[in-house]
């Protein structure tokens, strides 16, 4: 079962209440809570980056509201939301076990903790290929300052939830190897990814040879074909 129709499945059966999602970005999931949830009160996406008043009001009518804020330190009361989520975005966080504790924090008494994050054991050649790029990817943006590393194993993503002592915990796999490996969208879209981040590269004391990293990744995607890293969903409920 593909992500979407995992999170159609279970959202739509929850009564979302107050909802926060940590480092939300462009507020992607957050759309997909909107879409999914079966009911909610207000949504909460934080970020260390800031939002114009623009990018604040793009969700005003559904009470979606977006906070420049560090998962690390979140500014709010104990126990104040009902849904906490962080998708995709783990292995691009600072202090992930401090985060962790203060996403739990703030999470109410049988309230749900929902974690999307792809991980590292991949089952097929063309999820190498994703898997490369995102590990390339993170390599250059950590050069430039930004806080990005390589993907988990999965099981250190097990591991990290159990640390939480969560009950009702339910783990989803989602492979991604039914996609056409040789996709042009999917092979256009990763091939724009490398064209960006060999400009983000310029300037930099390793360019050259993370420029050479791209190529042979650009050269691998159009031998081997791409699909997505494999996924893990985690959804569980606070003592």
């Amino acid at each position: 079962m593909g992500a979407m129709n995992i999170f159609k499945q279970i959202l739509g059966r929850m009564c979302g209440g107050r909802v926060l999602d940590v480092a939300t970005g462009e507020g992607k999931f957050i759309k997909t809570l909107v879409e999914n949830l079966k009911s909610y009160a207000e949504i909460v996406g934080i970020d260390t980056i800031g939002y114009t008043e623009a990018e604040r009001s793009i969700f005003s009518a559904e009470n979606v509201y977006f906070i420049q804020m560090d998962a690390g330190r979140l500014g709010f009361r104990d126990e104040s939301f009902d849904i906490v989520s962080v998708s995709s975005s783990l292995h691009h966080l600072e202090d992930v076990p401090r985060s962790l504790a203060e996403i739990k924090r703030v999470l109410r008494p049988g309230g749900h903790l929902i974690i999307r994050e792809t991980h590292r054991d991949v089952q097929a050649e063309p999820q190498l290929t994703d898997m490369y790029i995102h590990h390339w990817v993170a390599e250059v943006d950590s050069a430039l300052g930004f806080t990005h590393n390589r993907t988990f194993a999965r099981q250190e993503l097990v591991d990290l939830v159990e640390g939480l002592r969560l009950w009702n915990v339910v783990f989803h796999d989602v492979s991604n190897t039914d996609l056409d490996p040789m996709d042009k969208a999917a092979i256009a879209e990763s091939e724009d990814t490398i064209d960006r981040y060999i400009r983000h590269a310029k300037g930099l004391s390793a360019c050259n040879r993370l420029k050479c990293r791209g190529e042979e990744l650009r050269r691998r995607l159009h031998e081997v074909g791409v699909q997505w890293e494999p996924e893990l969903i985690i959804i569980g409920e606070k003592r």
